[in-house]
């Protein structure tokens, strides 16, 4: 018999509707099993690998769970908050979501999860982690802002992992380039690398500059190459030792003519940044992070700025083998700066991000608190490496062979100090004086000239809000102490006023003596 496309077509759409007969009567046959709890878990990772993860995590759950299923809800980011915030509102949120610190209503939508992270995680009996409580498990033990909500003194979520940014490179362009596949060890080694691969360009008359970057990454590295090469600055404004400065007190500082973008450390990281501007890819503050990802996967740029949550994705879509490094600041070595250096440097200590909240209205709050351990458990979080490509947050998980190359240098110098990120509008103005920096028509006198006519107002505008708004707080808290000593029965009433705490008081002051004083930066 002959066999023409109409029964073909006939044969298809039987097989077709066969195969939808059954997933409906399998997916069905779960939801009449009166004994099968479903839980649903919302998050916005849309990488695939990511996605895949919590996949193969959910399968191996309910493997050895049978009795519940777990929904994965992947929303994209661009419309989660909205999203979760009517879902939460209407009734109808998921029992596990990913939520922000930063974000509203965490105590009304939320559960605390106090006792519950000071319990032994069962996933992983075992394990060397067997008997340890669930937050010590943890690479930052829960202490992040995503975890512990110092506003409203209580734990809430539970997160899976930690992320740096490095630079990607071709293995195989670098190859065929310069004989070896090795990234640069050192600043210098960087420098010539990036010389090479622009006459290598030059002689072939090819589209290849050495990096890809953006306005979405180039902060990644200007915040750390001008914290690196300030170490030497920070120790010396450090006055209190407790090696970080908050930003108030850099930005005080300043305006007390204290250090500026003149001082030699910050001099420096500004020209090791004018070079990495010669190397990038021309007017990349004007464009975006999908451009240089293009830029990288079709070969027109031999590296790229990339944070690992991003990079994760590259090996399912390159062509070519990839390795990552994080940026060789320079150190003592160095023929120009090393006598302002002051490596080796380190990236600070490991914190876990991508919290994980209960749904306070959960009716399955112990099968979501089981799931949310075995995701977090050495098991878990070892499928969760391996197939994500993203880093574990569990304590003796090791990355997998992708991910290792974003393991996070904790060894070495990081003083917590940013020379950006100063005050409210402060880091704007500065984030967009990098524009004259990298202009052919700028460069380094015509950003510190900017900077230097411009900065300082921005920093008392800041510096005045601080004041107003303290000022009013210290009234409010006081009068509201005052009116309570004197409602009080005088039996009761305490033996002292509860005022404001002094460090409020303090720092009012301070600043209010500042923004008085002559401005050293203007003379």
């Amino acid at each position: 018999m002959k066999i023409t496309r109409q029964m073909v077509g006939f044969i298809l759409m039987g097989a077709a509707y066969l195969a939808a007969t059954y997933t409906i009567v399998r997916r069905s046959a779960q939801e009449a099993r009166t004994d099968r709890v479903t839980i649903r878990f919302s998050q916005w990772q849309l990488e695939g690998t990511v996605r895949k993860a919590f996949d193969a995590i959910i399968a191996r759950y309910e493997q050895l769970n049978p009795r519940v299923h777990v929904v994965h809800l992947a929303v994209p980011d661009t419309v989660y908050l909205p999203w979760i915030q009517t879902q939460m509102v209407g009734g109808t949120g998921p029992d596990v979501a990913e939520y922000v610190w930063i974000w509203p209503d965490i105590a009304r939508r939320f559960q605390p999860l106090d006792e519950d992270i000071m319990q032994p995680n069962p996933y992983n009996r075992g394990t060397p982690l067997e008997g340890v409580a669930w937050r010590d498990t943890n690479i930052d033990g829960f202490s992040n802002d995503d975890s512990y909500i110092k506003s409203l003194g209580h734990y809430y979520g539970i997160t899976v992992t930690s992320h740096v940014n490095r630079i990607v490179y071709n293995r195989e362009l670098l190859r065929r380039i310069t004989g070896s596949d090795a990234p640069p060890r050192t600043y210098r080694d960087f420098v010539a690398l990036c010389a090479r691969i622009q006459a290598y360009a030059k002689a072939h008359d090819l589209n290849l500059v050495p990096v890809g970057a953006s306005q979405d990454t180039f902060p990644f590295l200007t915040y750390m190459v001008m914290g690196t090469m300030g170490a030497g600055l920070s120790e010396r404004l450090d006055v209190r030792h407790r090696l970080q400065i908050y930003q108030n007190q850099l930005a005080s500082q300043y305006l007390r003519g204290e250090w500026s973008f003149e001082t030699p450390e910050l001099q420096a990281g500004l020209e090791v940044l004018e070079h990495l501007g010669t190397v990038a890819t021309p007017g990349f503050v004007q464009r975006r992070r999908h451009s240089a990802l293009a830029d990288f996967v079709s070969q027109r740029t031999a590296m790229v700025v990339m944070p690992s949550w991003e990079a994760s994705s590259l090996p399912l879509i390159c062509t070519f083998d990839i390795g990552a490094f994080p940026f060789p600041y320079p150190l003592q070595d160095d023929p120009v700066y090393g006598a302002l250096a002051r490596g080796p440097y380190g990236e600070g200590p490991r914190i876990s991000v991508m919290g994980l909240y209960l749904n306070r209205t959960t009716p399955h709050r112990a099968e979501a608190i089981d799931f949310l351990q075995f995701l977090t458990s050495v098991e878990g979080s070892r499928i969760f490496t391996t197939v994500s490509n993203w880093q574990p947050a569990t304590v003796g998980v090791k990355p997998s062979g992708f991910a290792a190359q974003f393991t996070q240098v904790t060894e070495g110098w990081a003083w917590a100090a940013t020379y950006i990120g100063l005050t409210i509008d402060a880091e704007p103005f500065l984030r967009t004086r990098f524009s004259t920096l990298w202009n052919a028509n700028g460069g380094l006198k015509a950003f510190q000239r900017e900077v230097k006519a411009g900065l300082a107002a921005r920093i008392r505008d800041d510096l005045r809000r601080e004041v107003v708004s303290g000022i009013h707080n210290v009234q409010r808290e006081d009068n509201i102490a005052v009116a309570a000593y004197f409602a009080a029965p005088p039996a009761a009433r305490p033996a002292k006023l509860e005022l404001v705490t002094m460090p409020n008081e303090v720092k009012v002051y301070q600043f209010g003596r500042l923004l008085t004083a002559p401005d050293p930066t203007h003379p």
